[in-house]
């Protein structure tokens, strides 16, 4: 979990993708955002089933959102042409501030 510079909460899951017991419906692993005012949660983004979101960060001028995810497809990396763990960024187009 991270707080962005206008106090908005960043959770990123890292669960079982099994969907069965206590992950039941859970889904793909996921980044959310919470209004610590409002309480409201809202999905921003999910990753292949199988990965985990990690290390969530920014610029310094906050208009660009970095994460990881790792061993997406549900298996390491191995040197034969299977998904591979990556950083992303995230920007919008109008140049406004991400976090």
């Amino acid at each position: 979990m991270a707080y962005d510079s206008k106090g908005m909460l960043w959770i990123q899951t890292d669960g079982s993708d099994s969907n069965e017991e206590v992950s039941a419906g859970m889904g793909n692993n996921q980044m959310l955002v919470g209004n610590t005012e409002t309480g409201e949660i809202a999905r921003f983004m999910t990753v292949p089933n199988g990965s985990e979101v990690t290390g969530l960060t920014w610029s310094l001028d906050r208009k660009v959102a970095f994460f990881g995810v790792q061993h997406p497809g549900g298996s390491w990396p191995d040197g034969n042409g299977k998904p591979r763990s990556a950083v992303i960024a995230v920007w919008r187009d109008d140049g406004v501030t991400v976090g």
